[in-house]
């Protein structure tokens, strides 16, 4: 098989699509006074549902009105996820980089509309343009780049403490704040969060640097939380250079400076850098 191919999607997989009868039941009990329209959308409205696979459903109240809290109930053995929000909320999240990419891709059907607003909403949705957006993308990325520093020197600090806890979620959290990065920045769509990863990774190349170290500091090659760790700094490394046009010097002035403070830190516990063979076979980007 090959490295980069996920496993073949077996019919076995995937469920039979969710009746009419079971989706009108569902929008009789939620709607209400305040609602005033009810989209269907995740992996059961794309026809890629699991046995295991929620039913997703968000609720639009009058933007007069504060959304509640997203809550779940069980329906007919299955779990459905009940999201609140306003056609105004939704529309200024549109204009945030990073916040558009997780709501823009998708395919969702209109259950009920009242007076016509989400209906508008979802064709707003469908003629979406990334490129004004891009300028905002680049300084959220940069302003990032630059705080992201600190985790930098978190994930440092545990390997020192040898620390496997505080490591892992350290690790982690830059982790998903890299990947984010250059999700942002590039314009990357997010189809969903079972294709995140992978969307991330085609953007910059399945067979890059980056994606080494990204699936290493993921866990997706079983590694040891330190190597994890490190593969994350190591992803930073690459981030910044990925990144570097777009960062504004004085943001990319502390992520220069955060990039060498790992540099002398291999020298400092060099038995904590070691590498494996497979690790060491791709380089690194900063020159």
């Amino acid at each position: 098989m090959n490295y980069h191919t996920p496993p073949d999607q077996s019919p076995m997989r995937t469920v039979e699509p969710l009746s009419e009868e079971f989706l009108n039941t569902l929008v009789a009990e939620l709607d209400n006074d305040e609602i005033v329209g009810i989209i269907f959308g995740g992996s059961y409205a794309r026809n890629e549902a699991t046995p295991f696979s929620d039913v997703d459903l968000a609720c639009f109240v009058p933007d007069s009105v504060k959304p509640l809290s997203k809550r779940f109930i069980y329906r007919d053995g299955r779990l459905v996820s009940i999201g609140s929000r306003t056609v105004a909320g939704t529309r200024s999240e549109l204009a945030r980089p990073e916040r558009a990419i997780f709501i823009v891709s998708g395919f969702r059907r209109v259950l009920l509309d009242k007076d016509g607003s989400v209906s508008r909403l979802m064709r707003e949705i469908e003629t979406f343009m990334w490129e004004p957006l891009q300028k905002a993308a680049d300084n959220y990325t940069s302003f990032g780049m630059m705080i992201y520093a600190e985790q930098v020197h978190k994930i440092l600090s545990e390997i020192f403490k040898r620390d496997d806890l505080a490591l892992s979620y350290a690790t982690s959290k830059l982790l998903l704040s890299l990947t984010e990065a250059v999700a942002v920045q590039r314009g990357v769509l997010v189809k969903n969060d079972s294709t995140y990863f992978r969307q991330v990774q085609e953007t910059v190349g399945l067979d890059s640097t980056w994606t080494h170290y990204h699936r290493l500091a993921a866990g997706v090659d079983l590694v040891p939380v330190e190597t994890r760790g490190i593969a994350t700094l190591h992803l930073y490394r690459e981030t910044v250079a990925l990144l570097r046009t777009t960062i504004h010097p004085d943001h990319f002035e502390v992520a220069e400076q955060a990039v060498r403070v790992f540099d002398k830190a291999t020298a400092l516990m060099p038995s904590a850098f070691k590498f494996t063979k497979l690790e060491l076979e791709y380089g690194t980007g900063l020159e």
